[in-house]
C-alpha cells in the first residue's frame, strides 16, 4: 500500500510537467513566429536555372536585377527605406569594378559605352518558401539574404556551396548595394560593399571614392566654372573686332577724281545731276562736311578728290597666311553664307520669284534666294545650341528615371536634396524644364528673333552695344592690371616711406579687397562684359544727353570728380592704346530728343532695359554653353577612362579612327599649302608693283593708317575711272585695280573676289579652282576609308577565327594602315608642282588685273576745289614736261647704245609726228562737232518737256550754267515747307525710297548735295544731334 502510494505521487510531477508543456505549445502554435525565427526558417530559391548558363567567368563585375517572381507585388520595389534600390546587387572581384562603382551612376553613357566592356548585367527571378515569408521580412533582413545570395551567385546547393568556397580562399568577392545616409537633413547616396574574411564573417563599409577619380571630378567640375567665367573669350574674334566687321582704309587715286558739285540749302533748287546725297546721308563723312562747309553754296563747283576713305569688312580681304581653302570653311560660306548663289546653276533660278507666273499678282516681292536666307537664319538659329540638345537628350533618355527615383526616396524619407557640384550638373538639378532654363531659351530665341529678322534701328543698335562690350573685352591688357595693382600695393611706401613696413598691413585690409574687385572685373570676361554692357548701354542710348551729363558734372562734389577722374584714368591705361571701342553704324538712336524730366526718365529706363535685357542673354548664351560644355569634357574624359582600362579590347579600334584622322588631314592638308604658297606669291607679285609701299609701311604704326593702294595696270590698258554708285543702300565707290591692302601693322592683304579670279586661272602650274582641289582630296580620302575599312574586317575576322591576342590584332591593324601612304610616298608618280614663274601664268595675272574692279563702302573722302582752265594748263605743262624727259632719256640711251639717227630717220619721224598730230586735231574737232550736236539736240529735247503739276508742288522752270546763273529749262518739282512738316511727310521719311535719277550727260552735276533743314518741332532724331535731322527737301523732289 505505502509503496503503490509512493509511486503515485512521483507519477503526479511527470504527468503535469506533460500537461504544461502540450499547453505551452499550443498556446505557442496560436501565436505568430518572431522574425528571427521566420529569418532563419525562411528560402529564397532560384526559379530556373538559366542564370548559371548566363553567367560569364571573365566578367570583372555582375549587376543582378533581383525579381520576386512568385509576388504580384515585389516587396523589393515598393519598400522604402535607407537602402536604396534593394533589387539591385553588385558582384566583383577586382579592382577594376570597385572602381567602377566610385563613378557617377551615369557612367555608361557618359563613357559612350566603352567603361561598360568586361560588366554583365543578369535579371535573377527568385520564390521564398515558404510562400510569403520573404514578404513578412524587414527592409534589413531582405537585404541580408539577398547579399548572401549574391556573394554565392545564387547557388544554393551544398556541394556547389563547397566548390565555390573552395575555390573563393584565393579571391576577394564584394557585394555592394546602394544606400542613403542622412548628413544632418541633406540625403548622400553611395555604395555599401560587404566581403567576408577567412573566418566567414562579414566585413561591410562605405565605400570611400579613390584619390585620383576624385581628383579627376576636381578637374571637371573646374573645367565648367572656368567656362562659365572664361567662355566668352572662345568666341571668335571675327564677330566683333573692328578689323574683321568694318575698318576704314585710305586710297590714295593715281589720279584725282574730278566731279562737278552743287551745294543746296534751297527748297526749290533745279539742276540736273547724276548722283543726289542727302544730310542724312553725309552726316558721317567728317572730312566731307567739314569740305562743303568751306564751299560755296547754290552754284556749281569744280572739286578734284585725292583720296577716298572706304569701309572694309575684313571676310572681304585675306592675309597671305589664310587662304579660304578649308572644307568647313567651303561648306560654311556656300551653304549658311549663300556664296553658291554666283553658281552657273543656282544664279539663274535664286532672283526667280517663288510664286513663278503669279508674281505680278502679289504685292511683295519674294525670291527663291530671299527665302533661302530666311530658312537659313531660322536653322541657324535651332541649330547653334546643338550641343545642349544632345545634353537634353541624355538627360530624358538615360538619366531622368533615376533622378526621379533618387527624389521620390529623398522626399518620403523626410531629407534634402543637395547640389553636389563635383559629380553633378545644373540641368540634373534643376531639370530641363526648371524656371530658370524656360527664361534662358525664351532670352536666346529672343535674341535670335531681334538680330535676324528685327527692323534696322533696333538689329544695329543691339549689336553695336554688343561688339562694343566684346571689343572692349578684347582690347583689356592684363599686364595693365598688374601694373594697376603694383601701383595701389606700392602706395604706402610712396607717401609715407619707412612708415609703411608700420601701416602695411592695415592698408593692406583695405587695399586687398579693391585689388581683387579690379582683378575680377578686368581679368574674368563673364564680370567684365556685366559691367561693360550696361556701360554701352548707356553710351549708345544717350548719345544727344552730351550737355545734360556734362550740367550734371558740374554740380558734383570735388571728391566724387577726382574719384571719377581717377577711375576713368585707370580704364583707359588698362585697355591697349590705340584701340578704341568699336563704333558700329550708330545711325539710328532709340531715344527721342528733348531735356525734360520725362524725357530722361524714358531715356534712363530705355537704358536699363535695354542693358538689363543684354546682360540676360549673356548669361542665358553662356549657361547653355557651360553645360554642352561640360558635358562634352565629361565625355572625353569616361571615354579616355575606358580606352586605357579595356586597352585590349579598343585599342585596334581607336588606332583605326586615328588613322582615319591622320590620312583625312593629310588630304585636305595638301590642299591648304598648295594655296598658301600660291597666296604668297600672288601677294608677293602684287606688292612689288605697288608704289610707295616701302615708305608707308616704314611708319609707326600710331602714325600709320591702314591704306589700300591701286596697282598701275600696263600701258596698253585704259585706266577704269573712280566713280559713285547708289545702287544700293549705302552709297559705293566703283574702284578699278584696288588690290593691296596695309594695314597699320604692316599685314598685306588681297581682295577675296581677287584671289577667286586668280584661282580660276588654267594654265600649267596653277592650283585651279578651290572647290576642284576639295572635290579631288574628298575622292582621296574617300578611297582610302573603304581601304581601311576592308583592313579592319580582315583582321576582325581572321583574328576571331584563329584566337589570335588583341595585340596582334593592333599591330596588324596598324600595318594594313600604313599601306596608302607607303603608295603615295614611294610607288606613286610625283605629281605636278606649282610653278607661278611661267609667261603665261603671268600674263593672266596681267589681264585679271587690267579688267579687276569692285565696289567699296564710302566711309569719308576729302574734296577741293580748283579752276578748270589752271588746272587744263597744269595738266598740259606737266604733259609736256613728261615728253621732254622721255626725249632726254631716249637720247641718252642712244647715247649708250652708239646708235645716231640719220637726217632721212629724223625728216621721217618728225613726218610722222607731224602727221600724227594733226589726225589728233582732225579727231578733237569732230568730237567737239558731235558733242555741240548731242548738247544742242537734249536742250531741245528739254525744251519740249511740259510742266507737270505733281502730287507735292508744282514744277519750276530754272536754267543754271556752270557759273550759277539762270541760262536754260529744266524739269523739276517743288516741296513746301508746310506740306513737308505734316505728319504724314514725317513718316513718310522713315519710308521714303532714294529719288530715281534719268539718265544724264557729261553736261549734268556729278553730285548734288542737299542740306534743307524744315523748321519741324520734336522730331525723331536718326543720329542724336539736330544737324542730323534728314533733309525734308529730299522727301518728294524728284531728280531730273
Amino acid at each position: 500500500m505505502g509503496t503503490s502510494y509512493t509511486a503515485v505521487n512521483s507519477l503526479i510531477p511527470f504527468v503535469l510537467g506533460i500537461i504544461f508543456s502540450v499547453a505551452d505549445a499550443s498556446i505557442h502554435s496560436l501565436q505568430p513566429p518572431s522574425d528571427k525565427d521566420i529569418s532563419s526558417t525562411c528560402e529564397v530559391l532560384l526559379a530556373n536555372d538559366a542564370l548559371f548558363h548566363q553567367m560569364s567567368k571573365q566578367a570583372v563585375m555582375h549587376i543582378f536585377h533581383v525579381h520576386m517572381s512568385n509576388y504580384s507585388e515585389d516587396p523589393l520595389y515598393t519598400d522604402v527605406s535607407k537602402n536604396y534600390k534593394p533589387w539591385q546587387w553588385y558582384r566583383t572581384n577586382s579592382v577594376h569594378g570597385q572602381t567602377l562603382l566610385t563613378l557617377s551612376f551615369n557612367y555608361d553613357i557618359l563613357s559612350m559605352t566603352v567603361l561598360t566592356i568586361g560588366i554583365q548585367t543578369l535579371d535573377v527571378y527568385l520564390t521564398d518558401k515558404p510562400f510569403g515569408c520573404f514578404g513578412n521580412l524587414t527592409s534589413q533582413e531582405r537585404v541580408d539574404i539577398l547579399r548572401e545570395q549574391s556573394f554565392d551567385s545564387f547557388r544554393i546547393v551544398s556541394t556547389e556551396k563547397t566548390e565555390t568556397k573552395l575555390d573563393r580562399k584565393h579571391e576577394n568577392i564584394y557585394v555592394c548595394h546602394a544606400i542613403v545616409e542622412s548628413q544632418g537633413d541633406h540625403a548622400e547616396f553611395a555604395n555599401n560593399c560587404c566581403s567576408k574574411d577567412s573566418d566567414g564573417n562579414w566585413l561591410c563599409s562605405k565605400q570611400e571614392e579613390k584619390f585620383w577619380i576624385t581628383v579627376l571630378y576636381v578637374c571637371i567640375a573646374l573645367v565648367k566654372v572656368a567656362m562659365f567665367l572664361f567662355g566668352p573669350l572662345l568666341l571668335p574674334s571675327q564677330l566683333y573686332t573692328a578689323a574683321y566687321v568694318a575698318s576704314e582704309y585710305v586710297v590714295k587715286l593715281q589720279k584725282d577724281l574730278k566731279m562737278k558739285l552743287f551745294i543746296s540749302e534751297s527748297t526749290q533748287t533745279s539742276i540736273r545731276c547724276k548722283t543726289r546725297l542727302a544730310l542724312e546721308e553725309i552726316s558721317d563723312w567728317k572730312q566731307f562736311r567739314e569740305c562743303i562747309e568751306k564751299l560755296p553754296k547754290e552754284q556749281i563747283v569744280h572739286v578734284k578728290v585725292p583720296e577716298l576713305r572706304i569701309k572694309v569688312k575684313g571676310k572681304r580681304i585675306i592675309p597671305e597666311d589664310d587662304p579660304p581653302t578649308g572644307l568647313i570653311r567651303t561648306l560654311y560660306d556656300n551653304m549658311m553664307r549663300c556664296k553658291m548663289k554666283a553658281l552657273d546653276p543656282f544664279s539663274e533660278c535664286c532672283d526667280r520669284s517663288i510664286y513663278a507666273s503669279f508674281a505680278p499678282h502679289f504685292r511683295h516681292k519674294c525670291t527663291w534666294h530671299m527665302c533661302v536666307k530666311w530658312l537659313i537664319k531660322v536653322l541657324m538659329l535651332l541649330l547653334i545650341p546643338l550641343p545642349f540638345y544632345i545634353r537634353i537628350v541624355i538627360y530624358y533618355k538615360f538619366e531622368m528615371e533615376e533622378l526621379s527615383n533618387r527624389r521620390s526616396v529623398i522626399e518620403k524619407l523626410g531629407l534634402r536634396n543637395t547640389f553636389n557640384m563635383y559629380r553633378e550638373n545644373v540641368v540634373q538639378y534643376f531639370i530641363p524644364t526648371h524656371p530658370i532654363f524656360l527664361v534662358t531659351y525664351a532670352f536666346y530665341f529672343l535674341s535670335g528673333l531681334l538680330i535676324g529678322f528685327s527692323g534696322p534701328c533696333l538689329r544695329e543698335k543691339l549689336k553695336s552695344i554688343a561688339m562694343a562690350a566684346l571689343s572692349d573685352m578684347e582690347n583689356v591688357n592684363r599686364t595693365s592690371v598688374l601694373q594697376v595693382i603694383l601701383r595701389i600695393s606700392l602706395w604706402p611706401f610712396r607717401k609715407c616711406g619707412l612708415l609703411a613696413l608700420v601701416f602695411g598691413p592695415l592698408y593692406a585690409v583695405f587695399a586687398m579687397p579693391v585689388c581683387a574687385v579690379i582683378i575680377a572685373i578686368y581679368c574674368i570676361p563673364t564680370i567684365y562684359l556685366s559691367y561693360r554692357l550696361m556701360y554701352h548701354s548707356r553710351k549708345k542710348l544717350g548719345q544727344n544727353m552730351e550737355s545734360g551729363s556734362s550740367n550734371q558734372s558740374s554740380e558734383r562734389p570735388e571728391t566724387i570728380k577726382k574719384i571719377h577722374k581717377k577711375l576713368t584714368s585707370m580704364d583707359q591705361n588698362v585697355h591697349r592704346r590705340g584701340q578704341s571701342s568699336f563704333d558700329f553704324d550708330d545711325r539710328y538712336s532709340l531715344c527721342c530728343s528733348g531735356n525734360g524730366q520725362f524725357c530722361a526718365f524714358s531715356r534712363l529706363l530705355l537704358q536699363i532695359t535695354v542693358g538689363l535685357f543684354c546682360l540676360t542673354v549673356m548669361f542665358a548664351t553662356v549657361l547653355i554653353f557651360t553645360e554642352a560644355t561640360g558635358l562634352c569634357v565629361e565625355v572625353m574624359a569616361f571615354t579616355m577612362m575606358g580606352i586605357i582600362v579595356n586597352a585590349g579590347s579598343t585599342l585596334r579600334y581607336v588606332t583605326m579612327a586615328l588613322l582615319v584622322l591622320v590620312y583625312m588631314h593629310n588630304c585636305y592638308d595638301n590642299v591648304y599649302e598648295n594655296y598658301l604658297i600660291f597666296n604668297k606669291t600672288i601677294i608677293e607679285e602684287i606688292t612689288e608693283k605697288v608704289e610707295d609701299l616701302k615708305k608707308i609701311a616704314s611708319l609707326p604704326s600710331s602714325m600709320q593708317e591702314n591704306a589700300a593702294f591701286q596697282v598701275k595696270p600696263i600701258e596698253a590698258v585704259d585706266e577704269i575711272p573712280t566713280t559713285l554708285s547708289m545702287e544700293k543702300k549705302e552709297p559705293r565707290w566703283k574702284i578699278g585695280h584696288l588690290l593691296l591692302f596695309l594695314d597699320s601693322y604692316d599685314t598685306p592683304r588681297i581682295p577675296l573676289k581677287l584671289f577667286k579670279k586668280f584661282c580660276e586661272i588654267r594654265v600649267h602650274g596653277a592650283p585651279g579652282p578651290v572647290y576642284i582641289n576639295l572635290l579631288r582630296a574628298t575622292g582621296k580620302f574617300s578611297i582610302i576609308v573603304v581601304f581601311l575599312f576592308f583592313v579592319m574586317l580582315v583582321v576582325m575576322a581572321f583574328g576571331s577565327t584563329h584566337q589570335i591576342s588583341s595585340t596582334n590584332q593592333t599591330l596588324a591593324t596598324l600595318a594594313g594602315g600604313f599601306v596608302p601612304m607607303l603608295l603615295k610616298n614611294v610607288l606613286s608618280s610625283k605629281s605636278v608642282r606649282l610653278n607661278l614663274k611661267t609667261l603665261s601664268f603671268k600674263g593672266q595675272i596681267d589681264e585679271i588685273v587690267a579688267e579687276f574692279k569692285q565696289y567699296w563702302p564710302v566711309n569719308d573722302f576729302v574734296v577741293e576745289q580748283y579752276d578748270p582752265a589752271e588746272e587744263a594748263a597744269r595738266e598740259a605743262e606737266q604733259k609736256a614736261k613728261e615728253e621732254e624727259d622721255d626725249k632726254e632719256l631716249e637720247k641718252e640711251r642712244n647715247k649708250e647704245k652708239g646708235t645716231v639717227k640719220d637726217e632721212f630717220g629724223k625728216e621721217k619721224g618728225e613726218s610722222k609726228e607731224i602727221a600724227t598730230n594733226n589726225d589728233k586735231t582732225n579727231k578733237n574737232d569732230k568730237d567737239k562737232e558731235k558733242t555741240v550736236t548731242k548738247n544742242s539736240q537734249i536742250s531741245s529735247g528739254h525744251q519740249k518737256t511740259d510742266r507737270i503739276n505733281g502730287e507735292y508742288g508744282n514744277h519750276v522752270n530754272v536754267i543754271i550754267d556752270e557759273d550759277g546763273n539762270v541760262m536754260r529749262d529744266t524739269v523739276t518739282s517743288r516741296v513746301d515747307r508746310t506740306s513737308v512738316s505734316s505728319p504724314s511727310s514725317q513718316h513718310g521719311l522713315q519710308t521714303r525710297k532714294r529719288p530715281s535719277i534719268t539718265q544724264s550727260d557729261d553736261d549734268d552735276v556729278d553730285l548734288i548735295i542737299d542740306l534743307g533743314m524744315g523748321d519741324v518741332e520734336n522730331i525723331w532724331q536718326v543720329y542724336g544731334t539736330t544737324e542730323s535731322i534728314p533733309s525734308l527737301t529730299m522727301t518728294h523732289i524728284t531728280v531730273s
